[in-house]
């Protein structure tokens, strides 16, 4: 069959017509974006500068950490009751004199998110910040007024014991701490258990990833000048996430939206470095003149079945929790069975405290009502209140007080103070 000149002209005309239809439809949408009139597409929510998002990060890249929270970092969390603060030094809570002034006893903790406080309300609520008023109240009452106690808190949010054993070694004995308090369990089992990063290695390689430097590529920044692209980079890609997911940056092969990423074969090495890394932590401690007291973590165990491997990490922080008596025991070191306490006080709470906490969550996360929001604020600090956890290993205001009390009674037992 043979187009004549004229049907050519009409797709031709036709095509045209099509490809300036679009072209418009675009600018529309353009226009649209620009003026910002579509909520949670706001210029300045799809196109943030990565300088900006790195000046309001909580972390920044440490040469021999992966990261470590930022000095002098307020972060307010976007509400008027969360408040997380970092010192000059960049752990959180006030600034602490080095040398250790003569009349203070100094305690240093260690841990990872449930000690730094992921979900405590205040820098005052956390449980380091609670042991110190529990330690000098006690002091107080037992007529002692020439000394004083400072608890430092050197927990940092994803840290194992890997970071930790760095941590105290080149940071946190330069504190002169008399008393070092260990408080891991979960983050040490997950690496043992993860499988995205390959087979589980010996210095933790296969979980932790080196911090990098983000640079966007020529072609994005190019294309990001369109918000029509960038609608369409944050609708179908998982780009701005990482940037909002420390996990992205700290863990091999990181995966939001993987299934389970520590379901699979169980092997030794991981347990073996926690052994090491706890024999290690105390050794430089009473190096350095410190005595050591490990510390079992509680955890809302049902909050773990969120995963197909909800057993395998049950396991293991079981085996792992047997490893820290273990190491107790034969290095010489306290310890305190916190974790009992805690679980056992979750498990008295009636379930309406619960429905508080899934309540207080849905409510807040309606940003535009703010009905909602006052109302998710007043349920969220009752929970807080009444509470042990607010998932797994995290802790309430009232569960990272126990937990303070139970370790203060335990100090006390062992004739450390």
């Amino acid at each position: 069959m043979q187009v004549t000149p004229a049907f050519r002209s009409r797709s031709g005309a036709s095509l045209f017509k099509l490809v300036l239809a679009f072209a418009i439809a675009l600018l529309v949408v353009e226009g649209i974006l620009r003026m910002g009139w579509v909520p949670g597409y706001r210029p300045e929510e799809m196109r943030p500068s990565i300088e900006k998002l790195q000046a309001e990060a909580m972390s920044v890249g440490h040469p021999y950490l992966a990261y470590a929270p930022k000095p002098g970092h307020v972060e307010t969390h976007d509400n008027d009751y969360q408040r997380t603060s970092y010192n000059a030094a960049g752990f959180r809570g006030a600034d602490v004199a080095i040398p250790k002034p003569a009349d203070v006893y100094r305690v240093l903790c260690l841990g990872g998110s449930s000690t730094h406080g992921q979900t405590p309300n205040t820098d005052d609520d956390t449980w380091p910040a609670r042991l110190q008023v529990h330690l000098n109240e006690a002091l107080a009452e037992r007529g002692v007024s020439d000394r004083r106690v400072e608890v430092l808190n050197f927990g940092v949010f994803g840290y194992n014991t890997f970071e930790s054993l760095v941590n105290l070694a080149f940071r946190g004995v330069d504190y002169e701490p008399d008393l070092v308090l260990v408080y891991h369990t979960i983050n040490d089992a997950r690496c043992a258990l993860y499988q995205l990063g390959g087979p589980v290695q010996r210095d933790n390689t296969h979980w932790r990833a080196i911090w990098p430097k983000v640079m966007p590529s020529p072609a994005e920044t190019v294309l990001e000048k369109s918000l029509v692209y960038c609608a369409l980079r944050k609708k179908f890609t998982g780009y701005l996430k990482r940037f909002e997911t420390l996990d992205a940056f700290a863990i091999v092969n990181y995966d939001y939206a993987h299934p389970d990423p520590y379901a699979g074969p169980v092997a030794d090495t991981g347990f073996d470095s926690f052994r090491r890394n706890l024999t290690s932590i105390v050794a430089i401690a009473k190096a350095h003149g410190a005595d050591v007291m490990l510390i079992s973590q509680g955890c809302d165990r049902e909050d773990i079945r969120v995963t197909g491997s909800h057993q395998a990490q049950w396991d293991a922080m079981d085996r792992m929790g047997t490893i820290l008596q273990e190491v107790a025991h034969r290095a010489g070191a306290g310890f305190c069975d916190a974790r009992p306490v805690l679980e056992q006080a979750f498990a008295a709470l009636p379930p309406e405290v619960e429905a508080k906490r899934i309540e207080a969550q849905a409510l807040l996360r309606n940003k535009d009502n703010q009905a909602d929001q006052a109302r998710g604020k007043a349920l969220w600090l009752e929970f807080s209140r009444e509470g042990i956890f607010t998932g797994d290993v995290h802790l309430t205001d009232r569960g990272a007080d126990l937990l303070a009390q139970t370790v203060a009674d335990t100090i006390f037992l062992a004739q450390y103070l």
